[in-house]
């Protein structure tokens, strides 16, 4: 049996992150000096409940090696496979983490996988291994599937502010919109595994509109091989706008909708919008 392993920033439906071939390894929130495990010990109603309370802002710390080599340990003793999938290597230490616990067990059926994406983004992926593990594909066929198609997956994000971004220290090379935007919504890309500015534009729907002409210019291919996600923070009915636009553009009906957990919220905060596209076989 082919296990996938992925982490907490995964966006993708419940019904794949509950699949019984799939583990999610948690990150961690911290506010102050007490750390939750993504997800688990904080949910997400929690936490955007409890964060615009906070006199200081929480942070975040990677998946730990040792979070990583029990399943690892547990499956590959099973004589099972496996494939973890982790949020982008310049975005956190998790695919490190990951490495160093696959080091461990030297010889073991092991890949590891640095998506140079999140969120939505990793959720195409998990989506894309899984169907390929339930028709039959091997680990190898797999994992060079996905190296693949994790540089044709667009995703794009708006934002409310940079201030989040910034004070987590993920802002990447969207740092150059920094003191320009008083009357400008930032719309960013994750390229190559990093923040990149992608647009500015003066409100929310013009975002949101210029999200959907950038993902369409990214992907060409249009019907049902189109896959989409899309994300929010405290956004459900903008959220909701662009899921209708996006199937339409896109004339597809496979996209899903989730909302962001602790970690992802901790570095982009309230009003963020989100959204993935791949469109290969």
């Amino acid at each position: 049996m082919i296990r996938i392993i992925t982490d907490s920033t995964c966006e993708a439906p419940p019904a794949l992150l509950s699949h019984p071939a799939v583990t999610v390894a948690p990150l961690h929130v911290i506010f102050g000096q007490v750390s939750y495990q993504d997800n688990v010990e904080m949910t997400r109603e929690q936490f955007w409940a409890r964060l615009p309370k906070s006199n200081v802002l929480p942070t975040t710390s990677q998946v730990t090696p040792g979070q990583f080599e029990a399943p690892f340990r547990a499956f590959t003793d099973a004589g099972d496979e496996i494939i973890a999938i982790t949020l982008s290597a310049k975005l956190s230490r998790t695919y490190e983490s990951a490495l160093v616990a696959r080091d461990m067990l030297p010889g073991a059926p092991i890949s590891v996988i640095d998506s140079q994406s999140i969120s939505v983004g990793l959720g195409l992926l998990l989506e894309k291994a899984m169907a390929m593990a339930e028709a039959g594909a091997s680990r190898a066929e797999i994992v060079t599937k996905l190296e693949k198609i994790k540089g044709e997956i667009g995703l794009l994000f708006t934002l409310q502010t940079l201030e989040y971004l910034q004070r987590g220290g993920r802002i990447g090379k969207a740092q150059a919109f920094m003191g320009t935007l008083l009357q400008f919504k930032p719309l960013l890309s994750l390229t190559e595994g990093e923040v990149h500015p992608a647009a500015r534009v003066r409100s929310m729907g013009k975002a949101i509109e210029t999200m959907q002409d950038l993902l369409s210019q990214h992907v060409s291919a249009r019907g049902a091989q189109v896959h989409i996600g899309v994300t929010h923070a405290t956004s459900a009915a903008t959220a909701a706008k662009v899921v209708a636009a996006l199937s339409k553009r896109f004339e597809t009906p496979n996209v899903f909708t989730c909302a962001l957990g602790p970690v992802i919220g901790t570095h982009v905060g309230p009003g963020t919008v989100g959204a993935a596209v791949y469109g290969g076989n």
